[in-house]
């Protein structure tokens, strides 16, 4: 089976989920014969797919979330309009989606929640190639979720472009947390973990890991490690200028497999709410704090549903005396999410083998 992938590159999220399938295809026979990877910065390499050899990455502009560098809030305003001027450019990549799809004629295209991958298998999927959409964000158009109450524009916006990254496609797998209902074309599905992660050995050293998707945060971080000067703390980030730290934060250069390593043996993480990272956690028992960005509807309903499957707790606010405290008295009860976790080999190469096989016959009927 030929698998083509178009992948949502902003973060580590959706590049991390194709690795991780790339690895089980490949294992099993299978060949992935590209990668596309949008980015809202072509200057900008998909850092995780880099290190995959078997198939060929190209980058190609697509929409992106946008952000208050002030705040760090998410701003659906800025998104919008820095999209706007770059229609043309964002045409030329539906025609470099087109191009490939036609030259290497996968069996399966795997969308992982690319807006542009959306219009094309909607619009501009003219050999009816099978769409396959992978992400935890369909697990939200499940009618069973249960979401945040009252902010319902924000759902709205969110479930939009949700369904826009899924048109016509055959089948949408629901990344979840844990086991969940499964409707109409909604498969629910163990989320996607490299096998590094499973090869950790897990400890528990006097530190608590720190992860944040914006550098702009690190102030933040900087304040509530100087108020909680008793704990230890490692954080992974970039930092662009000189900036003075306490004696109690530990600054680690962004390593993929590094950061593993240090959840592997912390404590806990304290976390915007991002699905991967609670993911990689829960697998290494790990608890944790669950910070939705702000106005970031999506982290929110992860965050919200990360604390019903017993991932740790939500916070609204970067608090680290909740987190402390809640370590300290032992709130945090182990589920062995493994055990649903460990599962996503066998259910995927079902799921993806099993519409290959049904278009196969129906091409042939």
């Amino acid at each position: 089976m030929k698998i083509g992938f178009i992948i949502q590159g902003e973060g580590r999220g959706h590049q991390t989920q194709a690795v991780a399938l790339s690895e089980i295809l490949v294992k099993n026979g299978h060949n992935v014969v590209f990668a596309l990877v949008g980015t809202s910065d072509l200057n900008k390499q998909p850092v995780l797919l880099n290190n995959c050899p078997n198939f060929e990455v190209l980058p190609f502009l697509s929409p992106a979330l946008a952000y208050n560098h002030k705040t760090s809030e998410l701003s659906i305003f800025k998104t919008i309009t820095k999209s706007i001027p770059r229609v043309a450019k964002y045409l030329n990549s539906l025609k470099l989606i087109k191009s490939m799809v036609e030259t290497h004629q996968p069996d399966v295209l795997i969308n992982f929640y690319d807006f542009l991958g959306g219009i094309y298998s909607g619009f501009l999927n003219r050999f009816d190639v099978p769409v396959v959409c992978v992400g935890h964000q369909y697990l939200l158009l499940n009618s069973v979720f249960e979401y945040p109450q009252n902010q319902r524009l924000d759902r709205f916006f969110v479930n939009f472009n949700t369904k826009i990254t899924s048109l016509k496609a055959n089948k949408m797998l629901a990344l979840s947390f844990r086991k969940f209902w499964s409707e109409k074309n909604i498969h629910t599905v163990p989320p996607l973990l490299r096998s590094e992660l499973r090869h950790q050995e897990v400890s528990q050293e006097n530190f608590i890991l720190v992860y944040v998707t914006q550098a702009e945060l690190i102030t933040k971080v900087i304040a509530q490690c100087e108020m909680f000067s008793h704990e230890n703390f490692e954080m992974f980030v970039d930092l662009k200028s000189e900036i003075k730290l306490p004696a109690n934060l530990k600054i680690n250069p962004i390593s993929n497999r590094m950061f593993l390593e240090r959840m592997a043996a912390c404590k806990g993480l304290i976390s915007t709410a991002g699905f991967e990272s609670v993911c990689e956690a829960m697998y290494l028992s790990k608890p944790v704090m669950m910070v939705p960005v702000k106005n970031h509807y999506e982290q929110k309903c992860n965050a919200f549903d990360g604390e019903l499957s017993g991932a740790g707790f939500y916070s609204e606010h970067l608090d680290f005396g909740k987190f402390v405290d809640y370590l300290e008295f032992g709130e945090y009860q182990n589920k062995n999410h493994r055990n649903w976790f460990d599962q996503a080999e066998k259910i995927f190469l079902n799921e993806l083998e099993s519409l290959a096989k049904r278009e196969n016959t129906l091409s042939h009927q």
